[in-house]
């Protein structure tokens, strides 16, 4: 988005926001809505990929040491 999109959303948001504020909640929830479920997909993925990174098997471990 850019500038001038943004500041016409929050405008509109605030706007509507008089008129019935459920719907500028439900606003704000779908565009903060993407980036919350990326960040949550990430840290599932990072969370897989430490396990999986500290999943070594016995004699693995014991040629480590």
């Amino acid at each position: 988005m850019n500038i001038l999109s943004k500041i016409l959303f929050w405008t509109f948001t605030i706007l509507i926001g008089f008129l019935n504020p459920l719907f500028s909640v439900a606003l704000v929830v779908v565009y903060y809505l993407p980036k919350i479920i990326q960040d949550i997909s990430q840290s599932c993925n990072d969370i897989q990929d430490n396990s999986e990174m500290n999943s070594f098997s016995d004699d693995v471990l014991e040629e480590m040491k």
